[in-house]
Protein backbone atom coordinates (compact mmCIF):
# COMPACT_ATOMS: atom_id res chain seq x y z
CA UNK A 1 0.00 0.00 0.00
CA UNK A 2 1.17 3.29 -1.08
CA UNK A 3 0.54 6.19 1.79
CA UNK A 4 1.78 9.73 2.70
CA UNK A 5 3.43 10.07 5.59
CA UNK A 6 1.30 11.54 7.44
CA UNK A 7 -0.33 7.96 7.15
CA UNK A 8 2.04 6.36 8.42
CA UNK A 9 3.03 5.54 12.44
CA UNK A 10 5.95 3.56 13.38
CA UNK A 11 5.58 2.19 17.21
CA UNK A 12 9.19 0.58 18.84
CA UNK A 13 8.50 -1.32 22.07
CA UNK A 14 10.21 -3.83 23.79
CA UNK A 15 9.01 -7.62 24.00
CA UNK A 16 7.28 -7.40 26.75
CA UNK A 17 3.93 -7.91 27.39
CA UNK A 18 3.16 -4.85 29.43
CA UNK A 19 3.76 -2.92 26.08
CA UNK A 20 0.60 -4.67 24.57
CA UNK A 21 -1.52 -2.30 25.87
CA UNK A 22 0.44 0.37 24.13
CA UNK A 23 0.87 -1.76 20.68
CA UNK A 24 -3.21 -2.25 20.88
CA UNK A 25 -3.92 1.27 21.54
CA UNK A 26 -1.63 2.60 18.24
CA UNK A 27 -3.73 -0.33 16.29
CA UNK A 28 -7.28 1.40 17.59
CA UNK A 29 -6.10 4.52 16.43
CA UNK A 30 -5.07 3.22 13.16
CA UNK A 31 -8.43 0.92 13.11
CA UNK A 32 -10.36 4.55 13.48
CA UNK A 33 -8.38 6.24 10.95
CA UNK A 34 -8.87 3.51 8.56
CA UNK A 35 -13.08 4.13 9.74
CA UNK A 36 -13.18 0.38 10.59
CA UNK A 37 -16.27 -0.38 13.11
CA UNK A 38 -16.01 -1.05 16.81
CA UNK A 39 -16.20 -4.87 16.16
CA UNK A 40 -13.88 -5.06 13.65
CA UNK A 41 -11.26 -2.93 15.44
CA UNK A 42 -12.29 -5.83 18.76
CA UNK A 43 -11.05 -8.45 15.63
CA UNK A 44 -8.06 -6.79 14.75
CA UNK A 45 -6.67 -6.03 18.05
CA UNK A 46 -7.11 -9.80 19.03
CA UNK A 47 -5.33 -10.85 15.81
CA UNK A 48 -2.60 -8.15 16.80
CA UNK A 49 -2.19 -9.21 20.04
CA UNK A 50 -1.79 -12.96 19.06
CA UNK A 51 1.16 -11.80 16.42
CA UNK A 52 2.66 -9.78 19.33
CA UNK A 53 2.79 -12.78 21.42
CA UNK A 54 3.49 -15.16 18.90
CA UNK A 55 7.07 -12.55 18.75
CA UNK A 56 7.58 -12.80 21.89
CA UNK A 57 6.96 -16.28 22.70
CA UNK A 58 8.89 -17.66 19.54
CA UNK A 59 10.76 -15.39 18.03
CA UNK A 60 12.20 -14.53 21.09
CA UNK A 61 12.41 -16.92 23.02
CA UNK A 62 10.27 -15.20 26.00
CA UNK A 63 13.08 -12.67 26.50
CA UNK A 64 11.98 -9.21 27.66
CA UNK A 65 14.27 -6.97 26.49
CA UNK A 66 14.61 -7.19 22.36
CA UNK A 67 12.76 -4.93 20.28
CA UNK A 68 9.13 -5.38 18.52
CA UNK A 69 8.59 -2.80 15.39
CA UNK A 70 4.97 -2.01 14.44
CA UNK A 71 4.16 -0.04 11.47
CA UNK A 72 0.60 1.35 10.91
CA UNK A 73 -0.67 2.63 7.57
CA UNK A 74 -4.08 3.61 6.83
CA UNK A 75 -5.90 4.65 4.25
CA UNK A 76 -9.76 5.41 4.26
CA UNK A 77 -11.03 1.59 4.45
CA UNK A 78 -7.64 0.09 4.22
CA UNK A 79 -5.58 -0.52 7.58
CA UNK A 80 -2.07 -2.27 6.80
CA UNK A 81 0.29 -2.82 10.16
CA UNK A 82 3.45 -4.98 9.94
CA UNK A 83 4.86 -6.15 12.61
CA UNK A 84 9.28 -6.77 12.34
CA UNK A 85 11.12 -9.04 15.11
CA UNK A 86 15.16 -9.08 15.18
CA UNK A 87 15.01 -12.57 15.50
CA UNK A 88 15.89 -15.15 13.26
CA UNK A 89 13.45 -15.87 9.97
CA UNK A 90 11.12 -18.68 10.64
CA UNK A 91 10.20 -20.13 6.86
CA UNK A 92 6.01 -19.22 6.80
CA UNK A 93 5.33 -23.17 5.86
CA UNK A 94 6.62 -23.66 9.32
CA UNK A 95 4.00 -21.25 10.36
CA UNK A 96 0.89 -23.05 11.19
CA UNK A 97 -1.94 -23.34 13.89
CA UNK A 98 -2.81 -26.78 15.22
CA UNK A 99 -6.02 -28.33 14.10
CA UNK A 100 -9.11 -26.66 15.40
CA UNK A 101 -10.72 -29.94 16.62
CA UNK A 102 -8.02 -30.68 19.30
CA UNK A 103 -9.00 -29.00 22.02
CA UNK A 104 -6.59 -27.64 24.18
CA UNK A 105 -5.36 -23.86 25.10
CA UNK A 106 -3.31 -22.01 22.50
CA UNK A 107 -2.07 -22.88 19.17
CA UNK A 108 -4.60 -20.95 17.43
CA UNK A 109 -3.35 -17.43 16.52
CA UNK A 110 -2.07 -18.00 13.39
CA UNK A 111 -5.74 -19.17 12.63
CA UNK A 112 -6.65 -16.33 14.13
CA UNK A 113 -4.69 -13.54 12.16
CA UNK A 114 -5.45 -15.21 9.03
CA UNK A 115 -9.19 -15.79 9.51
CA UNK A 116 -9.51 -12.08 10.69
CA UNK A 117 -7.08 -10.44 8.16
CA UNK A 118 -7.23 -10.26 4.59
CA UNK A 119 -3.84 -10.40 3.72
CA UNK A 120 -1.12 -11.73 5.89
CA UNK A 121 2.11 -12.53 4.33
CA UNK A 122 5.67 -13.25 6.36
CA UNK A 123 8.93 -12.51 4.44
CA UNK A 124 12.51 -11.81 5.43
CA UNK A 125 13.81 -8.59 6.60
CA UNK A 126 16.62 -6.43 6.39
CA UNK A 127 17.32 -7.59 10.33
CA UNK A 128 17.47 -11.26 9.58
CA UNK A 129 14.05 -11.70 11.22
CA UNK A 130 10.76 -12.45 10.47
CA UNK A 131 7.84 -9.34 8.92
CA UNK A 132 4.47 -10.07 9.27
CA UNK A 133 2.38 -8.30 6.83
CA UNK A 134 -1.51 -7.69 7.59
CA UNK A 135 -4.47 -6.18 5.80
CA UNK A 136 -7.72 -5.72 5.96
CA UNK A 137 -9.59 -4.05 4.00
CA UNK A 138 -13.30 -2.49 4.65
CA UNK A 139 -15.08 -3.03 1.59
CA UNK A 140 -14.06 -7.35 1.67
CA UNK A 141 -15.47 -7.27 5.40
CA UNK A 142 -18.75 -5.80 3.96
CA UNK A 143 -18.86 -8.11 1.30
CA UNK A 144 -18.35 -10.80 3.92
CA UNK A 145 -20.97 -9.59 6.09
CA UNK A 146 -23.69 -9.12 3.40
CA UNK A 147 -23.21 -12.58 1.61
CA UNK A 148 -23.59 -13.69 5.45
CA UNK A 149 -27.01 -12.46 5.72
CA UNK A 150 -28.27 -13.73 2.84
Amino acid sequence: MTSAASDRVRCTVPSHPKYLPLVRSVVQEGAALAGFDTDLTQRILLAVTEAVTNVIRHAYGGENDKTIELDVMTRDGELQLDLVDYGEFVDPKHIASRPLDEVRPGGIGVHLIKSTMDHVAYSRNAHGGTTLTMVKHAAAEKAASKKESQ
